[in-house]
C-alpha cells in the first residue's frame, strides 16, 4: 500500500492516512476545514500497465491485453474534496 499526500497538508491529517483506499472517507479537509466525504477518481497506474503488458507478453494481443484498464481494482485513487477540489491523497496500488 503507497499513499502520496500532497505537500501543504499539515501533520495533523496525516495521522488518519492509512484510512485512504479504494472507497470515500469522511474528514475534515484540511484547506476549507468542512466535513466532507471524499470524492474518489480511478485513474490507470503502473499496476494497471504491469497486467496490461503480461497480458500481451503471454499472447493476449488483439486487444484483449487492455482488459486491465476496464477495472477500477487495478488503478490508483484519488482523493478529493467535493466542496474546493483540493487533492486530499493518491492511493497508488504498486
Amino acid at each position: 500500500m503507497n499513499i502520496q499526500v500532497p505537500v501543504g497538508m499539515s501533520h495533523c491529517t496525516l495521522v488518519a492516512i492509512g484510512a485512504f483506499g479504494d472507497s470515500p472517507v469522511q474528514m475534515t479537509c484540511p484547506n476549507c476545514h468542512h466535513a466532507v466525504v471524499t470524492k474518489v477518481e480511478f485513474t490507470s497506474g503502473v499496476l494497471t500497465y504491469l497486467f496490461c503488458g503480461g497480458l500481451f507478453f503471454c499472447g493476449f494481443v488483439l486487444g484483449c491485453c487492455l482488459i486491465p484498464f476496464c477495472f477500477d481494482r487495478l488503478k490508483d485513487v484519488k482523493h478529493t474534496c467535493p466542496s474546493c477540489k483540493t487533492v486530499l491523497a493518491v492511493y497508488k496500488r504498486l
